[in-house]
């Protein structure tokens, strides 16, 4: 799993100042930072509200339909198992 950046890569800003064998970033740089920093927490604030307010929602989020196929062997089994153990208990019983 990967962990979210705070900001956007520096190396992938066309302009870095250099400055005693040190990178620097410039003013405006730090504000195109800033405000693509501000317009992410904002969007994600909006869908976690969205969420919050239909539930129903996580079922169609695409980060939920990506594990569920990465994880269609495990589901299998797990299926299975359930399905072998309530046959063995009618055996039983």
């Amino acid at each position: 799993m990967q962990r979210k950046k705070s900001l956007p890569d520096v190396q992938a800003l066309p302009a870095v100042a250099v400055k005693q064998g040190t990178q620097v970033m410039t003013r405006e740089e730090i504000s195109v930072l800033s405000s693509a920093r501000r317009d992410q927490i904002r969007r994600d604030i909006q869908e976690a509200e969205k969420y919050r307010a239909n539930p129903i929602l996580y079922i169609f989020n695409p980060h939920i339909r990506d594990w569920f196929s990465r994880q269609q062997l495990m589901l299998v089994v797990v299926v299975v198992n359930i399905c072998l153990a309530v046959v063995f208990f009618k055996l039983l019983t």
